[in-house]
């Protein structure tokens, strides 16, 4: 029974994910992304980013971009494509596409845009958008790899700050290892 409802549910995720119906003002291509930015900066106003996959929207999302926004005028939140998630967490994700992740995210009201970035890494999108600040969690702020590091790099060649927030730190990976195991 549990193995028909699991293939009930993942048939649903299809559906869903080929409807168009899920769009937002706040969603804006790349290139309109890169134009408000530098309009918004030359205002004066900080615009924040944030990056990921952001695949399963969880508390800890959501808590991180209320953090974030907090610490700029302007948040925007550029998602990972749906050919880059696949390509780093492997087949069956994302388990949304960047359209549905794209729009649950613009639902949120502390989030000012949302962009699709079709970058492998944060680094690409940070150098094409050049925001003021590239906002993370805490757990970079003590990190040392060639990733993170690559960003911090990228940041401060833009001519901006990477900051962090300071909430828990949740993990889509985790939370779906743990809904396999139940």
């Amino acid at each position: 029974m549990r193995l028909r409802n699991t293939l009930n549910y993942c048939e649903e995720i299809k559906m869903l994910n080929t409807q168009e119906k899920f769009n937002s003002k706040k969603i804006v291509e790349f290139s309109q992304a890169q134009f408000l930015i530098k309009e918004i900066k030359e205002s004066g106003k900080k615009v924040g980013l944030c990056h990921g996959g952001f695949d399963l929207l969880h508390p800890g999302h959501v808590k991180h971009f209320q953090s974030a926004r907090e610490l700029c005028d302007i948040l925007i939140v550029s998602i990972t494509s749906d050919t880059f998630v696949n390509a780093r967490k492997g087949n069956g994700r994302p388990i949304y596409n960047q359209t549905l992740r794209a729009y649950m995210i613009a639902s949120l009201a502390c989030v000012d845009h949302v962009v699709v970035s079709d970058f492998n890494t944060g680094i690409e999108t940070i150098k094409a958008l050049k925001p003021s600040y590239y906002i993370k969690g805490p757990d970079y702020i003590d990190k040392d790899d060639e990733e993170i590091n690559a960003e911090r790099q990228a940041i401060k060649e833009v001519s901006g700050e990477i900051k962090y927030t300071n909430d828990a730190k949740l993990s889509t990976s985790q939370i779906i290892d743990y809904i396999k195991k139940i």
